[in-house]
């Protein structure tokens, strides 16, 4: 009997590793390359990391923020801050700034794996694990420095922390601090965090009670960490992106948040933001829309004590995006643990009334097949179509452009309106590690209009839709786009074609042209 136990214990920890192994993989594979470009909101995270590194302030010169000036509103620099171990061991670039959203995504393949252990016991546990290491919404996060990400990982622990809390109370003061470092990630946490505890306590007040001094104190340290977060989130400052999210009439929330149950969202367009989700799928997997009813009919069906808590998750996980859009990925990420237990849990049930079949051992071969086959699909999706339809939006080519200028001594104009590339000067102080101690000196004012439309440089890059002043000076490379470069063609500067940046898998397509100009014009 020992030995058939420690024969089965075995076996699932061969199982477990290889599932971590599994969502490892799929986080960190071409993590540099796909998502294809690098978005400005991750140049500026990669570039504030560096200079706090460097001098302990960020670029607009905030010593060690809690909140971040970012490009235009303030958002939690934890990632930040989590940014900086790798810069000194892989170098300023993309990898090391989409790093710790790799890491985290794979640490809350374990940190859900805990928890649905401490719900449903080890077995489901695992189907679980297998399901989040495979899902489409959480690869995609893991996949670009999005602090989001960072929310399900520390709700997920603080969970955890929470349920071992009832049976050992000291952990509840570990759970409220994980409850506390949520506020410190994304916006959603914010209204997600404190209904979801609110709910928490309805449901075990009891046990609480019973416990109330470790409660009390933990609830004093979940408090202690609020109050400075509340009183910058009612500042102007931390209003500055409510204002700009929040739905102008109050009778579009409830259908923005009946949105997120949608099958269209969750199994077959998912958000239709080009950066939130696939173009070709839901949120989940096909094959998650069995196993996610089987999840919803098991919990219906079975009495547990977990029940509570997973209907009340589910009951408030679209409210923070409820309030801004209809089907938003990103403000409703702390959904996609959630149905990746629903599918877990789904798929033990759909297990369990089929194994005493005769033929259920083929009916398990064919829904691993099925499994296979979608996730083969996917990565088909993922990492060969996707890069070459999102290029656009991921702002593809100007890092690439300014690496190849960095190589030259000669100044350099970057002509505005390049497209969707606003705002340039961010690629700039990333891709040619601008000092940051020197940034700081430099003037405010030109800060605050992006280094966009005047005559003084960044370094030696110039961001300005009227190029011929600067021409005047003398030679220097212009980097500008397709059509502007068809325009140039006809100003009558003595010029020639440097380098093109091209699209990877569609050569054909210039995105963007580096000139050599000699800064005069051809005679007549």
């Amino acid at each position: 009997m020992n030995t058939e136990l420690f024969q089965i214990l075995k076996r699932r920890s061969h199982l477990w590793i290889g599932i971590l192994c599994l969502g490892a993989l799929l986080r960190l594979t071409l993590l540099s390359e796909v998502p294809r470009g690098f978005f400005r909101d991750e140049a500026a995270i990669g570039y504030d990391a560096y200079s706090i590194l460097k001098t302990g302030r960020d670029h607009w010169g905030d010593f060690l923020p809690l909140f971040s000036r970012s490009l235009g509103d303030y958002d939690e620099a934890l990632y930040r801050y989590l940014v900086i171990p790798a810069i000194p061991i892989f170098g300023l670039n993309e990898f090391s700034t989409r790093l710790p959203a790799a890491l985290a995504g794979i640490l809350t393949i374990w940190a859900l794996h805990q928890l649905t252990a401490r719900l449903f016991g080890p077995r489901i546990a695992l189907f679980v694990a297998l399901f989040l290491a495979i899902s489409a919404w959480h690869i995609h996060f893991s996949r670009w420095a999005v602090r989001a990400i960072l929310l399900p990982l520390f709700f997920c622990a603080g969970l955890s922390s929470f349920l071992k809390g009832l049976e050992k109370p000291r952990h509840l003061l570990w759970s409220a601090a994980a409850f506390a470092v949520c506020l410190h990630t994304y916006n959603a946490a914010r209204v997600f965090v404190p209904l979801f505890l609110l709910g928490l306590m309805a449901i075990y007040w009891r046990t609480l009670w019973q416990h109330r001094k470790w409660g009390m104190a933990s609830g004093v340290l979940f408090l202690a960490v609020l109050a400075p977060l509340f009183l910058f989130w009612i500042s102007p400052e931390g209003m500055r992106r409510t204002y700009g999210t929040l739905v102008d009439e109050p009778g579009l929330i409830f259908p923005n948040y009946l949105s997120y149950f949608n099958p269209l969202f969750l199994f077959l367009q998912g958000d239709r933001h080009f950066r939130h989700s696939l173009l070709f799928m839901g949120q989940l997997h096909y094959l998650e829309c069995i196993t996610v009813l089987a999840g919803l009919y098991g919990l219906i069906r079975y009495k547990h004590s977990a029940n509570p808590i997973l209907w009340l998750w589910l009951a408030l996980y679209p409210i923070p995006a409820a309030f801004t859009s209809e089907t938003h990925a990103i403000r409703a990420i702390i959904g996609a643990p959630l149905f990746a237990i629903l599918s877990g849990y789904g798929a033990n049930t759909l297990w369990e009334s089929i194994r005493s079949w005769r033929w259920s051992s083929i009916a398990a071969t064919l829904a691993a097949v099925c499994l296979t086959a979608n996730m083969l699909l996917y990565c088909k999706f993922y990492f060969i179509d996707y890069p070459k339809d999102t290029w656009y939006w991921w702002q593809y080519g100007i890092g690439q452009a300014i690496q190849y200028i960095e190589q030259s001594p000669l100044p350099c104009i970057i002509a505005e309106p390049l497209p969707f590339f606003s705002p340039t000067y961010i690629f700039i102080l990333f891709y040619t590690q601008f000092p940051p101690e020197r940034y700081h000196t430099l003037p405010v004012t030109m800060k605050e209009k992006n280094w966009e439309k005047t005559e003084k440089p960044l370094g030696k890059y110039y961001i300005t839709d009227d190029i011929d002043p600067i021409l005047a000076k003398g030679p220097c490379l212009l980097i500008v786009g397709p059509k502007m470069y068809k325009d140039f063609q006809k100003k009558g500067y003595l010029w020639r074609l440097e380098h093109t940046v091209q699209i990877p898998g569609l050569e054909r397509m210039t995105r963007i042209c580096v000139i050599y100009t000699t800064g005069q014009k051809a005679a007549p």
